[in-house]
């Protein structure tokens, strides 16, 4: 999933020659506060709601009001994953989208990232969740795969945290199966901790839930 599959084509860029109270306007227009700007076709920055209200001068064009517009940005041959990386540096909830000569191509908000990264992780699948721990020196993908593969089923998604304090890896791994009994004992065998064991329902109505409440959170 590249970043031109996931740009919100409802939300218009604004031009440096706008004044701070069409910014607003548009703002409030697109439900965000936050709005990539263009010199014609050129990427210029974002602007936020804040550092327009803060400006005091509304009736001039953006390009006049001394603002020191950051400038997050992909490309366009990003993945999903440096959009979301994009999106926690610069702690926005809208990134740009641009080409090699800097020309602005569109935007991508944090719905719909969150529902490509949703869809990219198998969440509507059917399939029980394990939770895992093991130390950061003895983790291996390929043997993960192999205890798995080994009790006939696969692996639809798989991420990973490095717990620093304990130098423990925390695994979780989403499988095409809800019988986890098999799995779960050979991973203990591997001296694996099983950390949590959601079925599929708990772990899709609990994943509904805290998706839905971060959907809430993001339109407020």
């Amino acid at each position: 999933m590249i970043a031109p599959n996931l740009m919100s084509d409802f939300i218009p860029p604004i031009s440096v020659e706008d004044t701070g109270e069409y910014a607003l306007v548009q703002m409030h227009e697109y439900n965000v506060n936050q709005l990539a700007v263009v010199d014609n076709k050129k990427y210029a920055g974002l602007i936020t709601m804040e550092e327009v209200i803060n400006s005091k001068h509304l009736s001039l064009p953006l390009k006049e009001l001394m603002v020191n517009m950051r400038r997050p940005f992909v490309m366009d041959t990003a993945h999903v994953f440096d959009v979301m990386k994009a999106a926690l540096e610069f702690n926005v909830r809208v990134v740009p989208v641009i080409d090699e000569e800097d020309n602005y191509i569109g935007i991508i908000s944090a719905e719909s990232c969150l529902r490509a990264f949703a869809g990219l992780n198998s969440v509507k699948e059917d399939g029980g969740v394990l939770e895992l721990e093991k130390p950061i020196s003895d983790y291996a993908l390929s043997e993960i795969a192999k205890i798995v593969e080994e009790n006939d089923a696969n692996i639809l998604c798989l991420y990973t945290d490095v717990d620093k304090a304990t130098q423990k890896m925390q695994i979780t791994i989403k499988l095409n199966t809800t019988e986890l009994t098999g799995i779960i004992s050979s991973f203990e065998r591997y001296n694996y901790e099983v950390k949590a064991i959601y079925n599929e329902t708990e772990y899709t109505e609990d994943l509904k839930t805290r998706y839905d409440s971060l959907m809430r959170y993001l339109n407020v």
